[in-house]
This record gives C-alpha cells, sequence and structure tokens, in this order.
C-alpha cells in the first residue's frame, strides 16, 4: 500500500519484525528490520519511526509517511520516517530473519500474583548476595509449553519492569528463560510484568 501525498511525501504500509539485529551506521547500533509494501524480504532499517514505541517480542503492521528531507547532512538519511498508524501488533518471532540475526526465545503468560518474597540469592562465593523479587503466580493463559493454565509457578522479577506487581492482581508477564532444575519447580528467569490483564 502507497498513498501519494504533498512535496513528495508518500505513506507506506511497513512491517516490522520482532527481532532487532545488530548493525553499523555512523557507529555500531540496532537496527529494526523491515519489509516495506509487499516485500518478502527483511531490510536493516538504520533511521527511527517518529512516534513509534518498538518493543522487542512483537511484529507490527504500520503506517508510515516518508518525508523528503531537504539538504541532510552527509551522515544522515534524506527521509524523514514518522508514524501515521498502528495497524497490528502481534506478540511472536518473526519468520525468515536474516541468518545472522540471534533469535531470543521470548515466553509470555498472564496469571495472578499470589505471593511476592524478596529473596537474596547467588552460587559459590556470590552466595546470598544478589537480591530479588520472586512472584508466585496462578498461571490463566500461555502461549509456552512449559506449563499450563492454573498451575501455579515462581518468576524472578527484572528490576526494569515496567509495572509493580500487586497480590492479588492479574498481569502479562515475559520472560527469556526458565530454571532447568529448581526447587521450587516451575521458575522463570529475568521476567518483567508487562502489564494488567
Amino acid at each position: 500500500m502507497m498513498v501519494a501525498c504533498n512535496s513528495g511525501q508518500k505513506t507506506e504500509r511497513y512491517t516490522i519484525a520482532s527481532q532487532t539485529a545488530d548493525c553499523t551506521g555512523v557507529g555500531p547500533q540496532k537496527c529494526m528490520l523491515v519489509k516495506k509494501g509487499n516485500a518478502t524480504d527483511w531490510e536493516y532499517f538504520y533511521s527511527r519511526i517518529e512516534g513509534f514505541n518498538y518493543e522487542e517480542g512483537f511484529e507490527y503492521e504500520l503506517d508510515v509517511r516518508e518525508i523528503p528531507v531537504e539538504n541532510p547532512p552527509a551522515d544522515a538519511s534524506s527521509i524523514r520516517y514518522e508514524l501515521v498508524n498502528v495497524i497490528s501488533k502481534t506478540s511472536k518471532t518473526s519468520e525468515n530473519l536474516p541468518p545472522d540475526v540471534t533469535v531470543q526465545k521470548m515466553y509470555q503468560w498472564g496469571g495472578k500474583v499470589l505471593n511476592i518474597e524478596e529473596q537474596t540469592i547467588g552460587r559459590g562465593a556470590a552466595e546470598g548476595r544478589f537480591p530479588v523479587t520472586v512472584l508466585t503466580i496462578e498461571v490463566s493463559h500461555t502461549s509456552t509449553d512449559l506449563f499450563q493454565p492454573r498451575d501455579t509457578i515462581h518468576a524472578e522479577v527484572n528490576r526494569d519492569s515496567a509495572v509493580t506487581p500487586v497480590i492479588g492482581r492479574e498481569y502479562v508477564f515475559k520472560s527469556t528463560g526458565s530454571h532447568p532444575a529448581h526447587a521450587s519447580g516451575i521458575y522463570m528467569l529475568d521476567t518483567k510484568v508487562m502489564d494488567l490483564v
């Protein structure tokens, strides 16, 4: 989809991949991976889209306005990109990414917080030195095969979570991994509390 606008501007449909990639522009940076219109291959996107807040782990469909820039600096793009509309935001791992892109497995689920406990963790010389918040969660829905709805699991909360959890409330959680054999049973690592259900 492409719509012509005034002064050479145009609006085009973008698909944004769920994963970013290491790339080099002026210096080393992270690039979004983009398909424009009906393209089948992902392209490295070195610019930013004004008004768009990217969150890894989601694939997006966007309408983006491309605005020509007169006399851009030598190290800058000749096009400015502006978000027009978010068509969709889907929790998934994008397919057919470039072979040099490492896909980090993400686990996402929803559930009610049954308990919040402050603990200290660490092994060997570091035993008991690292404070963490551990949630006990009754799962309501899940996109992973590690556990099922109505299971009770534990999750180690990431310090930069967007939301501070409260006992008795339901949230959406996202984690990058699980402890392979924790004494508590299913124990998720590096967990973010995303939002209320």
